[in-house]
């Protein structure tokens, strides 16, 4: 993540990549809702959670600085009943400082159960995580959503931007 108007690195996003040595680059496209179907996802992420935590600790060793880095979680992963237990583990084994750690999920989490999105939510960010909405005005975009659910960061799809400077008034 980048501060265009001071041109400086603010933060970082984990981002999953598969090249295997039989089938070259796989997107992740393909590869995670493959990893979904076959209930490997949770797994996938706390790789990546895990990794991200071990950055953050070798950086300190280093005497180098740690910026936050925003980690997308599966919905399945999520609605998992050691979610938000499990990463606060993971966080305290590494002694890493939960406000670097941007739990990120997409836009359609609450509409699988709004008051459990809430209550997730609001434990993540009580413990100091912050979250954010992905890929906000794809599918479900509503103001209202926002409201009830409590993010501290929102990307805006650049689907719904890319065609900004088109808009005729």
């Amino acid at each position: 993540k980048i501060e265009l108007n001071r041109g400086r690195i603010y933060g970082f996003e984990a981002l999953a990549r598969w090249n295997s040595e039989k089938l070259g680059f796989v997107s992740p496209g393909e590869f995670i809702p493959i990893a979904e179907k076959a209930g490997l996802i949770r797994k996938i992420d706390l790789i990546i959670f895990e990794k991200v935590l071990q950055w953050f600790q070798q950086r300190h060793y280093d005497g180098k600085k740690v910026m936050p880095v925003a980690i997308n979680i599966s919905p399945q992963h999520f609605y998992h009943p050691d979610f938000v237990g499990g990463l606060i583990e993971l966080v305290q084994k590494y002694y890493a400082d939960p406000r670097l750690v941007i739990i990120e999920v997409t836009e359609g989490i609450g509409l699988v159960d709004v008051e459990r999105a809430i209550q997730i939510l609001n434990r993540l960010i009580n413990y100091g995580f912050s979250t954010s909405v992905d890929d906000f005005g794809v599918g479900y975009s509503s103001l209202s959503y926002l409201q009830k659910l409590r993010f501290t960061e929102i990307k805006i799809d650049q689907s719904f931007t890319a065609r900004i400077d088109e808009i005729s008034t």
